[in-house]
């Protein structure tokens, strides 16, 4: 069965080193690969990975133009089509439409936002003209979802906020990573599941979300709004593939975490 990892991360390779040693200050945990987009094409081959998404984001608004050029850099003939970028758009860009049409139109199939790291509330409005261009465009958007270890004590994009974003902006093709909220799983029960939002599995075994509550909130949610995510660097793809075959889900509800899910929402095959 062909798996679509809907959750990793790279770095260009003169900055890898250094991003990976900053991110394990918080991480507290060692990294699967290099950080490289080799390390990753590696790790995908040694487990199986057809294709990644790369999720890449800008911190500060300074970065973004320079973290959007490397990931239309991945789009090169020398990873093969396995790596599908996404751009970020940082909150402080006073032209985000136009930042996000120019992805488009550079090959790039959505973006990435992590509230923690821009220090924004999911439903602030400092995120909401972001949320607006992805639903005019139909552009899938990423945030980090629940807990993260860079804020520990303010959780920026709780199951409940996020719902408000659901509410305020109906058709966007919002993905919460994490299945939906990092260690808030009963949250993402009772806010999130069934409605019109995607979770990818990232670190849900990583952090323990229990096997009986994770079937709960497949079971409430729509079939085509789970994707398989690793997190990779952070965690093993193959780890995380068993756990999700180790819940028993059958061979249908499985092809669409693996793979099918993905490709419906990316508009691409995975081979």
């Amino acid at each position: 069965m062909r798996i679509i990892d809907f959750h990793t991360h790279c770095f260009p390779p003169h900055l890898a080193p250094k991003a990976l040693s900053k991110l394990c200050e918080h991480i507290h945990k060692e990294p699967e690969y290099d950080g490289t987009p080799q390390g990753l094409i590696k790790k995908m081959d040694a487990c199986g990975i057809d294709k990644s998404v790369v999720l890449n984001i800008a911190t500060n608004s300074r970065q973004e133009s320079n973290v959007n050029a490397f990931a239309l850099s991945l789009l090169g003939d020398e990873y093969g089509g396995r790596l599908i970028p996404f751009g970020s758009v940082h909150p402080d860009n006073p032209n985000v439409r136009d930042t996000i049409k120019t992805l488009i139109d550079g090959g790039i199939k959505g973006i990435k936002i992590h509230p923690d790291y821009t220090g924004h509330m999911v439903d602030s409005d400092e995120l909401k003209p972001i949320f607006a261009a992805c639903c005019e465009y139909g552009l899938p958007i990423v945030i980090h979802a629940g807990w993260d270890p860079v804020s520990p004590s303010l959780i920026h994009a709780p199951p409940e906020k996020t719902a408000k974003v659901l509410g305020e902006f109906p058709g966007l093709r919002l993905v919460a990573a994490h299945m939906g909220g990092t260690l808030l799983w009963e949250d993402v029960l009772r806010y999130l599941a069934g409605k019109d939002i995607w979770f990818d599995t990232s670190l849900a075994c990583e952090y323990g979300l229990n096997p009986d509550l994770i079937c709960s909130i497949i079971d409430a949610h729509p079939k085509d709004k789970i994707l398989f995510g690793s997190d990779g660097p952070w965690s093993c793809p193959t780890k995380v593939a068993d756990y999700i075959r180790s819940l028993g889900l059958g061979q249908k509800m499985e092809e669409n975490i693996f793979y099918k899910n993905a490709e419906a929402l990316l508009g691409i095959t995975a081979v």
